[in-house]
């Protein structure tokens, strides 16, 4: 397995033994290489765009994150770009470089994995100790499985449910009900024979079938020793139990409340393991643990996990709020604005609405000649968000993660407004968010501006 940040280069080596030139660089065999330009081929046809092709044998990962399993046996993790690498120091340091290097990757790989609990809004795991700093390190693909086969085990403790189904047969003994019509119309040679119909208590359940089917595909695609092991054991404790043929139709029938409370925990791990709740889940002629998933979104679901633990007293919080058009067009609404998160104030005498913003790029705050590295677009779509939701009378604030180069909010930005707006302060705000410490830098200070301003 090699490991990758998003933004690095895959390069053909033309060899098959692949190798790593740095977290932002490595080299993949002829047939991996290939396998990814079908893979961002068919990502195209469906409007992503996960590689950009950066010469002839050299493509760049553009900003997803995740892994990549092809069908020769490589696996490719592909992780943030959150913190900066350290530059490689000359006169015998080289260990020191690589230890910063290992760390740096055990971070990334760390943050991912939280990121990804908000977006699918799994609970804090309940671990402690050394068993579970190892867990963390596992690559993205291990720790998914590693997360399902806890569950697994956690629900044979609890035990499985079993439901009655009704079984259509032929018996030489009577049992259930006699299907007299069938039995006088059959053959003389079959009357020894009765159709019978009746009820049997069975593990073979929908939500049983998703199991062991996930389990299947553990067995077969996971490289660490543990998971295997404890695949295999809980798959011997489900041998009556068949594998689903289409999970498509068997997760519908995922029966819930009290009796199924115990399956709620490893549901989404199940629907993770089969690819059925993924933002981007790669289609090909393979099938392994191959996820995919645009960084913007997971940076979009991290932080309203985290404002709407620390806002909700106040604000009734509303991801992608969606009831404004930009225009009409031949009788109908055109081009729906849809802001990431929106606040809408309890207590409109204290607080405004307010609107916020994410967007998962890099700033510099000394470079305001380059007004900071914000593009015209994200400019424009403040201002439409404003005029439309706000009507000029709330702050947006416009969130880009916290970096060495961006650690403190910019100054504010004062939109230019139409003379029936004035006495109106629409204000937009760049703040950054500490991915470390979970906090929205600079917030704080808007909503106490907020109150002393009504």
């Amino acid at each position: 397995m090699l490991s990758l940040r998003e933004y690095g280069v895959i390069e053909d080596n033309g060899t098959n033994q692949p190798y790593a030139m740095g977290l932002d660089h490595i080299c993949v065999p002829t047939s991996v290489f290939d396998c990814l330009c079908e893979l961002s081929s068919q990502a195209k046809k469906n409007g992503a765009a996960i590689f950009e092709l950066e010469g002839r044998r050299k493509i760049k990962v553009d900003n997803y994150v995740g892994i990549i399993q092809t069908p020769c046996g490589h696996t490719i993790e592909i992780l943030p770009k959150h913190i900066e690498l350290p530059a490689q120091q000359e006169g015998g340091k080289n260990q020191d470089h690589k230890k910063e290097t290992e760390d740096i990757l055990k971070k990334e790989r760390a943050l991912l994995i939280k990121m990804m609990r908000a977006l699918w809004k799994l609970p804090s795991p309940r671990e402690a100790g050394s068993a579970a700093l190892d867990k963390l390190n596992l690559p993205l693909s291990e720790w998914v499985m590693s997360r399902f086969l806890e569950a697994c085990n956690l629900l044979l403790q609890r035990g499985l449910r079993s439901e009655y189904q009704r079984v259509t047969e032929h018996n030489a003994y009577l049992k259930g009900k006699l299907n007299i019509q069938r039995y006088l119309t059959q053959s003389v040679i079959e009357q020894h024979r009765f159709p019978i119909e009746h009820n049997i208590f069975s593990l073979n359940t929908a939500p049983n079938r998703l199991i062991k089917t996930a389990l299947e595909k553990i067995c077969k695609f996971t490289q660490d020793n543990d998971n295997w092991r404890l695949a295999n054991e809980i798959r011997q404790k489900l041998s009556e139990v068949p594998k689903s043929t289409l999970p498509r139709l068997d997760f519908p029938q995922w029966k819930s409340g009290r009796l199924y409370a115990q399956y709620e925990p490893i549901k989404v791990w199940c629907e993770i393991v089969l690819g059925e709740q993924t933002p981007s889940a790669l289609q090909g002629q393979w099938y392994g643990m191959s996820l995919l998933f645009p960084m913007e979104k997971l940076f979009e679901a991290y932080v309203l996990s985290e404002v709407e633990k620390k806002y909700s007293d106040h604000y009734r919080i509303q991801r992608q709020k969606s009831n404004k058009y930009l225009c009409r067009h031949n009788g109908k609404d055109r081009f729906n604005l849809r802001p990431d998160i929106y606040f809408e104030a309890k207590n409109k005498t204290i607080h405004r609405n307010m609107i916020l913003d994410t967007k998962w790029k890099l700033l510099d705050q000394n470079n305001e000649d380059q007004r900071y590295g914000i593009s015209d677009g994200d400019m424009q779509q403040m201002f439409a968000y404003s005029y439309m939701y706000l009507e000029h009378d709330g702050p947006i604030v416009l969130i880009y993660p916290k970096s060495s180069k961006f650690n403190k909010a910019l100054p504010e930005f004062q939109l230019n407004k139409h003379e029936r707006d004035q006495g109106k302060n629409p204000n937009i705000w760049v703040l950054p968010f500490d991915l470390d410490k979970d906090k929205l830098i600079g917030f704080d200070m808007i909503m106490n501006q907020d109150i002393g301003d009504s």
